[in-house]
C-alpha cells in the first residue's frame, strides 16, 4: 500500500502562543466585550487569521457573514494569512481545496502569511490567480523593484465613507518558509520582505491611502506580537490592525502610534476558534470582539455553495486519507508526560524513520515540521498527513561533524523557548547547558552565519552500530545525515549545513518515510519501543 502513497506524493510533491490582552478604554475607541448594537449605517469588517486549512470553519464563517448582512449592508470579509497550509487538506491539494472554499464563501481581501509560500513560488502564483479575493501585501517585492508584487492596498467605499485596507506580512517569511524559494541558483536573493526598511515602506503606503482621502486605514497584517507593536509605534495614520501569525487571542486592545494616538489591535487566535469582528459606527467609533465559532449557527441560503464545496472536498480527501491502515500500541507525542518539549516520542519516531529509510548514520527533524500527535490505536493516511502535512522531501547528505554541531547550536538558540528549528535526532544524543547564552550569529534574514563564544550544546555523541554504543562526535569526520530538504538543503529555520554534499536529494516525501518505516521495518505496528522518550536530548 505504501508504494501507492509514495507515488501519489511524488506527483504532488511550525508553539502556539495565546495572549489575552485586557481591553482598554481610550479616546474615540470603545472597548467592549461585544460591539454596540449594529446599525444599518455601520461598517462591519469580519476577519480570520491562521486558519491553517481548518476547512470545517468556512460554512460557519459564511453564516456569520450572512447574519451580519441582515444588520448592515456594509460588510467586508478578510483573511490575515496562513490559510493554504497546515492540515492534510492543504497538503494533498497544495492549497487548492482551501482556495475553492474561500471562493465559495466570498472573501473580499486577503494578505499573505508565511505558510502561503509552503508549496513554492509557482504554486503560490497559481493559487493567487485562482482566488477571487484581492490579495494585498505591501512588503513582498522583487529585489531591485520599487513596487510590490501584489497591490499594497485598496480603498473601499461605504456610502460617503472610504476605508483603506493595507496588507502586510512578517519580514521573517524567508526563514519561516523555505529560504531557497526566494533565491536564484547561485544563492542570490530574488525577493525581499523589507526586514530593514519595513516601517518607512508601510508609512509611504499609509500616506498614499490618506492622500486618496481614505477616512480610515485598516491594516490586514500577518505580523504577530513580536513585531507588530513596534511597527505601530514607529508609524502614524493607521486606525486599526487585524493581525495574525502568532495565533494570539486579542479581542480588543490599544497600541500607540509615533504621535501618541491610539490604534486598535485585534487577533482571533487560530483554526477558526473564533471569528473576528471590527465595527465602525456612523460617528467613527471603533469596537472589536471575537465571536466563538460554537455560537454561530447555520444561517441563510448563501451557505449552500460552501456546504456543497466542503462536502466535495471531504469526499475527495477521504478517498485518499483512508488508503492506509496501521496500528500503534502507544501514543506518539511532541510533548512527554511532564509537558517537556525537549525529548519526545514523536520526534524519535520521525528521526528513526528517516535514518532507517535513508540508511543514514544520523537523522534530524525540525520541530516545526511535526504538526500533530500519532495517537494510540488504528492509524490512517489522514493521521500521518496531519502529523507531517507539508510537501518536504526526505534527503540524504554527507557532512562533517562540525556542521552538525553548528546546526544543533542553531536549533537551541531560542532556549528555553523552542522554535520550529529545534532539532530532534536519531543516531545521536546531545545535552543543552541552560546557563550559557546562545553564541549563534545570524544575518538580517535569520540565516545562520557562525558561532561566537562558548557553546550551549555539549556532550554530542554518535551511535556506533558495530560497537553498539555511543561515542563522541568527531567534528572532522564525515557522517551520512538524513532529514528533510527544508532543513538540510533549503535553509529552513535558518539552518545552514556548511559543506554538505548531496547523496540523494529526493529519497521520498518525508511523510511517506513514516509509512515505509512502519510497514517494512515495524510490521505495521508501532510498539513499546516508543512508549517513552529515550533521553536523546537532555538539559543539564
Amino acid at each position: 500500500m505504501w508504494q501507492h502513497v509514495f507515488l501519489f506524493f511524488a506527483m504532488t510533491h511550525k508553539t502556539i502562543t495565546t495572549v489575552l490582552f485586557v481591553a482598554l478604554l481610550l479616546g474615540h475607541f470603545t472597548a467592549a466585550a461585544q460591539p454596540q448594537t449594529i446599525d444599518t449605517s455601520d461598517i462591519v469588517i469580519l476577519y480570520d487569521n491562521d486558519v491553517h486549512g481548518a476547512v470545517e470553519g468556512y460554512p460557519l464563517m459564511a453564516s456569520f457573514r450572512d447574519q451580519m448582512r441582515q444588520l448592515s449592508p456594509n460588510v467586508t470579509l478578510v483573511s490575515c494569512g496562513d490559510y493554504l497550509s497546515g492540515t492534510p487538506y492543504g497538503t494533498v491539494s497544495s492549497g487548492s481545496y482551501l482556495v475553492r472554499l474561500m471562493n465559495a464563501v466570498g472573501y473580499d481581501y486577503v494578505t499573505l502569511g508565511n505558510h502561503e509560500f509552503d508549496f513554492g513560488m509557482q504554486t503560490l502564483q497559481q493559487r493567487v490567480s485562482q482566488l477571487k479575493a484581492r490579495v494585498l501585501c505591501c512588503n513582498f517585492s522583487s529585489v531591485g523593484q520599487s513596487h510590490s508584487i501584489y497591490p499594497s492596498y485598496d480603498i473601499r467605499r461605504y456610502g460617503n465613507r472610504k476605508v483603506a485596507f493595507i496588507g502586510i506580512t512578517t519580514p521573517d517569511v524567508p526563514t519561516l518558509s523555505t529560504p531557497t524559494f526566494f533565491q536564484g541558483s547561485l544563492g542570490r536573493w530574488l525577493y525581499t520582505f523589507y526586514s530593514t526598511a519595513l516601517d518607512s515602506l508601510l508609512q509611504c503606503r499609509v500616506n498614499e491611502a490618506l492622500r486618496e482621502e481614505a477616512d480610515y486605514v485598516i491594516l490586514i497584517a500577518h505580523v504577530g506580537i513580536k513585531d507588530l507593536p513596534s511597527i505601530v509605534a514607529r508609524t502614524s495614520g493607521i486606525d486599526a490592525v487585524l493581525d495574525g501569525h502568532s495565533h494570539s487571542v486579542i479581542p480588543h486592545t490599544i497600541l500607540y502610534n509615533r504621535l501618541g494616538k491610539p490604534v486598535l489591535w485585534t487577533s482571533s487566535g487560530a483554526y477558526f476558534h473564533a471569528f473576528g469582528r471590527l465595527v465602525i459606527n456612523a460617528n467613527g467609533d471603533m469596537t472589536s470582539d471575537l465571536v466563538p465559532r460554537d455560537s454561530v449557527v447555520a444561517f441563510a441560503a448563501g451557505t449552500t455553495a460552501v456546504d456543497d464545496t466542503l462536502a466535495f472536498i471531504r469526499a475527495e480527501f477521504d478517498k485518499q486519507a483512508q488508503a492506509w491502515d496501521g496500528h500503534s500500541t502507544v501514543a506518539l507525542r511532541r510533548d512527554d508526560a511532564n509537558g517537556s518539549f525537549v525529548d519526545c516520542t514523536l520526534g524519535n519516531y520521525f528521526t528513526d524513520a528517516f535514518r532507517t529509510v535513508a540508511k543514514a548514520d544520523i537523522a534530524v527533524m525540525n520541530r516545526g515540521g511535526m504538526r500533530a500527535d500519532l495517537l494510540q490505536g488504528d492509524l490512517t493516511l489522514g493521521d500521518f498527513l496531519a502529523a507531517a502535512p507539508f510537501q518536504n522531501r526526505l534527503c540524504l547528505v554527507e557532512m562533517k561533524g562540525q556542521a552538525l554541531l553548528d546546526a544543533l547550536e542553531m536549533g537551541c538558540r531560542y532556549w528555553p523557548s523552542l522554535g520550529g528549528g529545534f532539532l530532534y535526532v536519531s543516531g545521536l544524543t546531545y545535552e543543552i547547558d541552560p546557563n550559557v547564552n546562545s553564541p549563534v550569529v545570524i544575518d538580517e534574514h535569520g540565516i545562520f552565519l557562525r558561532v561566537e563564544g562558548k557553546r550551549r550544546v555539549c556532550n554530542v555523541r554518535v551511535w556506533n552500530a558495530k560497537k553498539r554504543r555511543y561515542e563522541p562526535l568527531n567534528p572532522k569526520r564525515t557522517y551520512r545525515v538524513a532529514g528533510t530538504d527544508y532543513t538540510l538543503l533549503n535553509k529552513g529555520n535558518g539552518h545552514v549545513f556548511t559543506g554538505a554534499r548531496i547523496i540523494n536529494a529526493d529519497v521520498c516525501p518525508y511523510m511517506s518515510a513514516l509509512l515505509v518505516y512502519l510497514d517494512d521495518y515495524l510490521d505495521s505496528i508501532i510498539g513499546d519501543q516508543y512508549l517513552r522518550p529515550e533521553g536523546r536530548i537532555r538539559v543539564l
